[in-house]
């Protein structure tokens, strides 16, 4: 797929040398939508037939192909459920949080909640991201701190590295410090609500709106939060391992390390979005096939049946689905 590309005020240009993007050199870039179908940006297919069809586009033609014929029946035909993303944070992102289904469909029509995955791809030192807040954090609490500027006080912030995994449910109060680049993996919805930004100004020199109403209203405060439902790992084997990260209720996610030897995988009857991290092969699928390096995104049809990593070198992949379909062996 070829990427949409978003500046934002806290990015950089950091993802053309780490994943290889050729990212505007006159801007911050600060999101390479990946595999995106949404009023805000829809990525397009980068070779073969139908290139330079958007997924929008190839969804309303080839819909039960692509998807599988139970899960187009579902509605993913109209709008795709995932949106891939790589992030590059050379700034501190706001202060945030993101509704879940219930909320959004209630306040924000069109849009879906946002559970979202990131996996760091590249941190410097003393890299961190904010997830959560301090146990016993209430509402209160919290809109008492927001009014009174006190809200860094209240953040749960953590180191990261490259590799981490960090799983942001809807309703998390969450933030990325600067120096991380990431993949995130999350549900197809652009709603964010800003809680608090540093006292920074936005590209257009102007306060950055925020959200408070709304984020308090979305934020979770009841102490629970949805799992990721991952297995962990699944496979440790001589160049192959996997790790079952996420099956919630929105998508399933694993990571795969695949060394000198191939590996194959059913669709099971639905797509799979392959997210390439490190190294190179590669990815057969419905009688074709097509090489494949750090940075590249592929969507395999589900009609494909079958899709095989062959002549892998130091590969690392997110094989995204939907719940119940990543690869566990």
């Amino acid at each position: 797929m070829q990427p949409v590309f978003k500046e934002k005020v806290w990015g950089g240009r950091r993802l053309r040398d780490l994943v290889g993007k050729d990212v505007p050199p006159d801007q911050k870039t600060g999101e390479s939508w990946e595999l995106a179908d949404h009023p805000h940006g829809t990525s397009r297919v980068a070779e073969g037939p139908l290139a330079g069809k958007s997924l929008r586009e190839v969804l309303k033609k080839h819909g039960q192909a692509i998807l599988g014929r139970k899960l187009a029946a579902t509605g993913w035909a109209e709008r795709f459920g995932l949106l891939v993303k790589f992030v590059d944070a050379s700034d501190r992102l706001s202060v945030q949080v993101h509704p879940d289904d219930a909320y959004a469909a209630e306040h924000v029509p069109g849009e879906s909640g946002k559970t979202e995955c990131w996996i760091v791809v590249h941190a410097e030192p003393d890299a961190w991201v904010v997830r959560g807040l301090k146990p016993g954090t209430t509402r209160e609490v919290f809109a008492e701190a927001i009014e009174e500027g006190k809200v860094e006080s209240l953040l749960l912030k953590r180191k990261v590295q490259e590799g981490d995994f960090v799983w942001i449910p809807a309703g998390t109060i969450h933030a990325i410090g600067p120096g991380v680049v990431l993949a995130e993996v999350q549900q197809n919805s652009d709603v964010t609500y800003r809680v608090y930004d540093w006292n920074r100004v936005d590209l257009d020199g102007k306060p950055r709106r925020l959200h408070v109403a709304e984020a308090l209203a979305a934020a979770n405060f009841s102490g629970k939060e949805l799992v990721p439902g991952g297995h962990g790992r699944t496979a440790d084997e001589t160049g192959l391992a996997i790790e079952h990260l996420v099956d919630c209720h929105a998508f399933s996610l694993s990571r795969i390390r695949l060394d000198r030897r191939p590996w194959a995988a059913e669709t099971g009857e639905m797509f799979a979005a392959v997210v390439v991290l490190a190294g190179t092969a590669r990815l057969a699928a419905g009688g074709g096939g097509v090489e494949i390096a750090k940075g590249d995104t592929v969507l395999v049809p589900a009609d494909a049946g079958e899709y095989v990593f062959e002549s892998a070198e130091a590969l690392e992949v997110l094989v995204a689905a939907p719940p119940g379909k990543a690869p566990t062996r």
